[in-house]
């Protein structure tokens, strides 16, 4: 098998399935990944499920409560950025991305197994201050489900296993690419 870093267009191909297996796979090391937001006080990160990859499209997802502090970050900038890491392939792949939180989430809910809908609403609100780490009630609800979809604009990928290490920058209306310094 040839080297997908060895080729832009190969590596855009294979950033793209490794996106899908993160979908695919609740074990893959591209399912929980960082989610970074401008906040009110500045930089902002946290560890999201990535839930939808679309290499036509350009487009990622993940889900949310509707009244977390991400959801209020997007709100005031729809800029985001996902990092992923998997450290057996020692491969760090950057996306930037515009969320649009105009998605409606009723379709999405009906597929967000029940288990994991506990996850999508809590009494109190997320980040409220409670008395003891139990304190709270899941109160799953559709109606504080939020779909964060986005177009990725830019994909920023290093290999740290090649040594010279490689890195590659995709981007523009047609992600076009280029190999940048790592």
């Amino acid at each position: 098998m040839s080297d997908p870093w060895d080729d832009l267009a190969a590596l855009f191909a294979y950033l793209w399935a490794r996106l899908d297996a993160g979908v695919a796979d609740a074990a893959d090391p591209f399912r929980i990944v960082a989610l970074a937001t401008t906040g009110a006080e500045g930089a902002e990160a946290r560890m999201v499920g990535l839930r939808a990859a679309d290499k036509a499209a350009a487009t990622v997802e993940v889900h949310s409560d509707m009244r977390t502090a991400k959801v209020a970050a997007l709100r005031r900038d729809p800029r985001g950025a996902l990092l992923f890491w998997d450290a057996e392939t020692q491969v760090q792949l950057r996306l930037s991305v515009r969320f649009n939180l105009g998605v409606d989430p009723k379709d999405r809910w009906d597929r967000v197994p029940a288990a994991a809908r506990g996850n999508y609403g809590t009494d109190p609100a997320p980040g409220s201050p409670i008395a003891d780490p139990m304190a709270y009630e899941r109160t799953p609800s559709v109606d504080r489900f939020a779909v964060l979809s986005g177009r990725v604009t830019a994909m920023d990928a290093v290999s740290l296993r090649h040594n010279p290490h490689r890195r590659a920058m995709f981007g523009g209306d047609d992600m076009s690419g280029r190999w940048v310094a790592p």
